[in-house]
C-alpha cells in the first residue's frame, strides 16, 4: 500500500478508538481566460486538476461526529470564522486569541493545519494549546503567548482507492499558487483569507506569522509556507513531500516563492509506510536549489522522541515494522519537541 493509504487507514482507526502534476508553479499563461487544460495523462500545467468535493464519505462523517463531540473552538474560547471560496464551498476556521493580545500588545500567530480525517480537533493531541498563553514567540519575554489559527480543510476526493478516496483534507496536488490567477488553489485562497481576517483585528505581529501542520496538514503546511510571502517560518511534523507524494499522478519538482524563509521538519525514524527516507529526501530536495541549505533543518526522532542521526532501516518501506510501528509513531505528535519547534519560530521573524 502506498504512503497515503497508510495514513488514511491509521487515522481512521485512531479516530474510531478515540471516538473522538508536473509543471511550473507560474506558467506563462497564468492569467488565461479559462481553467487549466488537462492533458492526455490527466495533468495540468499545475499538477493534478483541482480535487473535487466528495458528496458523501465515511471520513467526512467521522470528522463531523468528532467536531460535535469535542467542539474544540468553543471550548477554547475561540471565534469561528466563515467564508465561501471561489468554488462556492463554505469554509471555516477557528481563531483562538489569548486575552493578553491587543492592538497595543500584538502577538505572533501560528497557523496550524490538521491531518486528514481528524479536522481541527486534532490540535488537542499536540499539546500546543498548553503553550498558547506562555510560549515566547515574540522574542520579548514580557509579551508571552501566541494567536492560533486553525483552518478547516474540505471533504475532497483524494488519490486513493475506495473507500479511502475521500476525506477532510487539503489539495496539495493542484499547485497553482499564483495569487493573480482566478484559478488559484482554493485551499491557498482560503488560508490567505483567514490570515487576512485575523490580521484585520490589529493584534497580530505582522512579521511573525508562522505555519505548522501534521501529516497531510504538514504536506499542505509545507506547500503553503514555502509559497506564501509573509510566512516568517514553516515547521511541520511528518511529511514526505507535497510535490511528489507516492500517490500523486502528476508529480513535479519542489519549488518555493517564499524562498528566503526557513523550513523545519520533525520526522520519525519509523514512520508510516517507511516514510522516513522520503522525508529526508524532501529536505535534500529543498537544499538542492529550492532554498539555501542554511534555511533547511530537521530532526529525526526515535520511539522515545530522542533525536537520532538516521532513519530506522527496520522500518523501510514495505517492512512489517514500517507498517505497524510506523503507524503508531505517526499518530503520536512529539509533544516533547514543542518548545524546540516554537523556539525555531521565535528565532525567525520575517
Amino acid at each position: 500500500m502506498k504512503l497515503r493509504q497508510h495514513r488514511t487507514l491509521v487515522l481512521l482507526a485512531a479516530a474510531l478508538l478515540l471516538h473522538a502534476c508536473g509543471g511550473s508553479s507560474t506558467p506563462a499563461d497564468s492569467a488565461d481566460a479559462g481553467p487549466p487544460a488537462v492533458d492526455a495523462k490527466g495533468c495540468t500545467a499545475y499538477g493534478a486538476p483541482p480535487r473535487p468535493l466528495a458528496p458523501l464519505s465515511p471520513d467526512g462523517l467521522i470528522n463531523d461526529a468528532l467536531s460535535l463531540l469535542v467542539q474544540v473552538c468553543n471550548n477554547q474560547g475561540g471565534d469561528t470564522l466563515d467564508w465561501t471560496d471561489s468554488e462556492g464551498t463554505p469554509r471555516h476556521a477557528c481563531l483562538i486569541t489569548p486575552k493578553a493580545a491587543s492592538t497595543s500588545k500584538p502577538l505572533p500567530m501560528l497557523v496550524w493545519l490538521h491531518p486528514t480525517l481528524f479536522g481541527q480537533d486534532s490540535i488537542l493531541a499536540t499539546g500546543l494549546l498548553d503553550k498558547i498563553n506562555s510560549a515566547n514567540l515574540s522574542g520579548d519575554a514580557s509579551t508571552p503567548g501566541f494567536i492560533l489559527l486553525l483552518p478547516l480543510g474540505r471533504n475532497i476526493q483524494q488519490f486513493l482507492p475506495a473507500p479511502l478516496n475521500t476525506g477532510v483534507g487539503w489539495d496539495h496536488w493542484y499547485r497553482n499558487v499564483d495569487r493573480s490567477s482566478p484559478y488559484l488553489n482554493v485551499d491557498f485562497a482560503t488560508i490567505d483569507h483567514f490570515i487576512a481576517v485575523a490580521k484585520q483585528r490589529g493584534n497580530v505581529v505582522d512579521n511573525r506569522v508562522y505555519v505548522s501542520g501534521w501529516s497531510e496538514g504538514a504536506d499542505m503546511g509545507s506547500f503553503y509556507g514555502l509559497n506564501t510571502p509573509g510566512v516568517a517560518a514553516t515547521g511541520v511534523y511528518s511529511t514526505t513531500s507535497p510535490f511528489d507524494d507516492p500517490s500523486d499522478p502528476c508529480p513535479t519538482a519542489a519549488f518555493a516563492l517564499n524562498n528566503k524563509r526557513p523550513f523545519y521538519l520533525m520526522a520519525r525514524a519509523c514512520d508510516i509506510g517507511g516514510a522516513c527516507p522520503g522525508e529526508q529526501q524532501f529536505l535534500s530536495d529543498l537544499r538542492s536549489g529550492v532554498l539555501a541549505p542554511s534555511l533547511v533543518s530537521g530532526v529525526i526522532l526515535d520511539s522515545s522522541t530522542k533525536a537520532v542521526n538516521q532513519c530506522n532501516a527496520q522500518c523501510d518501506p514495505g517492512t512489517a515494522a514500517g507498517d505497524a510501528l510506523g503507524q503508531l509513531e505517526h499518530i503520536t505528535w512529539p509533544r516533547q519537541w514543542n518548545d524546540t519547534l516554537l523556539e525555531f519560530m521565535r528565532d525567525n521573524p520575517e
